[in-house]
């Protein structure tokens, strides 16, 4: 799962649907669509609420406090559709999400969005008496957070973001992670049994949807490159027959 880029747009934090997508595993024109039907909803929602002015009973939500339209261009130079989602829009995504994904991705944009208030702050030269007060006041309320999340969640889930938000606390993992009683392998490991490489393994796993809880789990390991913590999916022995199936063997 790669990190999430925040950058502003008219003023406001958002994210970009494509990314969104790569990161909860889902096909972009599927989340595309699942957008554009909260939309909808949101905008059924508004006509409904009009009729009851009278009532003094409305309540209107601007789909725009949620997903903006965007284009890109795609690598043949064509212009495709996307949304750019604030944080209110990722809340709305991540509440139609159960499991593993739905937890890390929240885990994930939390924190995208709080380091980008972190780095506005830092532009607008926040007094040096007062810097370590407000990083750790952030670091609080990222922790509060993920632990309110954490209370929707039984098991492992809430214990992967309890760890997190003592990790917002004190800078270390100093719950451990859950790790699962199964035996999991790399996926250079089961390249290695299949004869084909870790990339390629990976790239079927995605391809064929294999990186569930079916297959395999999630782990934070030390990125071999820098000091940096990344995520990556371990495999079940259960992972092979479905590999030898997509390799056509």
């Amino acid at each position: 799962m790669n990190e999430l880029r925040v950058f502003l747009h008219s003023g406001l934090d958002v994210v970009d649907s494509r990314e969104v997508a790569q990161m909860v595993e889902k096909r972009h024109d599927n989340l595309i669509r699942d957008i554009s039907g909260y939309i909808k909803i949101i905008e059924k929602n508004n006509a409904i609420r009009s009729e009851d002015v009278t009532k003094g009973n409305e309540r209107n939500f601007a789909p725009s406090d949620f997903f903006i339209p965007s284009t890109y261009k795609d690598r043949k130079g064509e212009i495709r559709p996307c949304y750019l989602l604030t944080k209110k829009g990722c809340d709305m995504v991540a509440n139609k999400m159960t499991g593993e994904k739905g937890v890390l991705f929240t885990a994930a944009y939390v924190t995208a969005f709080e380091a980008m208030r972190e780095h506005i702050l830092g532009k607008e030269n926040v007094h040096p008496i007062n810097s370590e007060t407000e990083q750790a006041k952030i670091s609080f309320q990222r922790a509060e957070l993920l632990n309110s999340i954490a209370m929707g969640y039984d098991g492992t889930y809430r214990q992967v973001l309890q760890a997190y938000a003592a990790k917002e606390l004190t800078g270390k993992f100093i719950l451990p992670l859950p790790k699962s009683d199964r035996p999991t392998y790399t996926a250079q490991e089961i390249g290695n049994r299949l004869g084909i490489s870790a990339n390629k393994v990976g790239h079927l796993a995605n391809k064929n949807g294999l990186k569930t809880e079916q297959y395999g789990a999630w782990f934070v390991d030390k990125s071999p490159y820098s000091n940096k913590e990344v995520r990556s999916f371990r495999y079940y022995e259960e992972v092979l027959p479905a590999l030898q199936k997509a390799l056509g063997t």
